[in-house]
């Protein structure tokens, strides 16, 4: 018999996105609720009954009823799935936390919380082996209890925790450590682990899931879950990490010396999705730019802006570079021209401390100089 399951974790449910207009943050937050159902869709497709998730299913003990019920409720609708949920550093399993909140409402049969570090059978001969964290940072490591918990002999072992692995990531300075060698000496046919937030294998038989609906600009590989198969042979497990996010967060460099560059990024953003709204973009363009370019760089900005989700842009490091001829762009007034020129001068100069201002200042002009000169406001 092969055991088909789906690892997930760090839902985080609840997450405010504070730096984001309402409109977005809206729509970011729910796509961390609609994500459920695109799990449960993934694991009817990878034919696994079970969802086990290594922590961090909501972003902190204090959300409102509201929040707390509105994956429960999702989970339930998924009625052919067993939803396992770990306290994660996230949310905890203390005293009047979300954990104990959740246990006083009617919680529906196919979803399991493992707030016990016990040895748990989820299907005949398969047993789950859970550390649930009980404080944001611990002492020891939680999941050292599973190397003499006991099960029956023959039994498929399967640990579940949340923490880093010693020398990954942050592993050296993480609240919660977790020894990378724990599969082998509890003789765990795989550990599913939470935190990190990207897909990560660090063995054969132990992985992070990664978080399902990216937050953040990544370093990692976020926005997919892992269907998992452990052959009751014994052998090693098959792991597809399998993508799941409804945004795709990017950020980008771009040095540019023309507006022709931008044509780069375009393609690579093109590449990257089919449907440019699924885009959070990050952008920071920066170079030596003409004059007369600056506003062909702004509208272009403005027409990207229109097509992502969202767009952030930094152009503070993208500094003119003025020739007579872009100057010329301020010869309908002397005292204007003299101004541009005086500008120029300090823009150009790597060792001004005024040269961002002056940079700023000219490169504004300019774009108003354009838009008059085509009739614009």
């Amino acid at each position: 018999m092969t055991f088909r399951f789906i690892h997930t974790s760090d839902w985080q449910i609840g997450k405010p996105f504070r730096n984001f207009e309402e409109r977005v943050a809206g729509r970011l937050e729910g796509a961390r609720l609609a994500v459920i159902d695109r799990i449960a869709a993934i694991a009817q497709e990878h034919d696994a009954r079970h969802v086990l998730v290594a922590g961090d299913i909501y972003d902190a003990q204090s959300v409102p009823l509201k929040t707390l019920m509105q994956p429960i409720h999702r989970m339930e609708q998924a009625h052919r799935l067993t939803w396992w949920l770990l306290p994660g550093n996230h949310d905890p399993a203390r005293a009047q936390g979300v954990w104990a909140r959740l246990r006083a409402e009617r919680l529906p049969d196919n979803v399991r919380i493992l707030d016990t570090p016990d040895v748990v059978e989820v299907e005949p001969s398969v047993f789950v082996l859970p550390a649930p964290l009980t404080a944001r940072s611990v002492a020891s490591d939680p999941t050292a209890w599973m190397d003499v918990a006991e099960s029956p002999s023959g039994a498929m072992r399967i640990g579940l925790a949340h923490g880093s692995i010693k020398g990954f990531g942050s592993g050296e300075e993480s609240a919660v450590s977790i020894d990378p060698d724990r599969a082998s000496k509890a003789r765990l046919a795989y550990m599913a682990l939470g935190d990190w937030h990207g897909s990560a294998k660090i063995n054969a038989r132990t992985w992070y899931a990664g978080t399902p609906e990216p937050d953040r600009y990544p370093d990692n590989a976020p926005g997919s879950v892992l269907a998992v198969s452990l052959p009751d042979s014994g052998g090693s497990p098959e792991v597809q990490v399998v993508d799941s996010a409804a945004f795709v967060w990017v950020k980008r460099e771009l040095e540019i010396s023309s507006v022709a560059d931008l044509a780069g990024i375009a393609r690579e953003l093109a590449g990257l999705v089919s449907d440019p709204g699924s885009l959070v973009l990050r952008l920071r363009i920066f170079g030596r730019l003409r004059l007369e370019d600056f506003a062909e760089v702004e509208r272009w900005c403005g027409d990207l802006e229109a097509k992502v989700q969202y767009l952030e842009v930094d152009t503070s490091a993208l500094l003119p570079r003025a020739d007579d001829d872009d100057l010329g762009l301020f010869s309908a007034s002397e005292e204007l021209g003299e101004a541009a020129r005086s500008l120029g001068i300090i823009a150009g100069d790597d060792d001004d401390a005024r040269q961002p201002i002056a940079a700023a200042a000219l490169t504004r002009l300019a774009v108003l100089m354009r838009r008059e000169a085509a009739g614009g406001a």
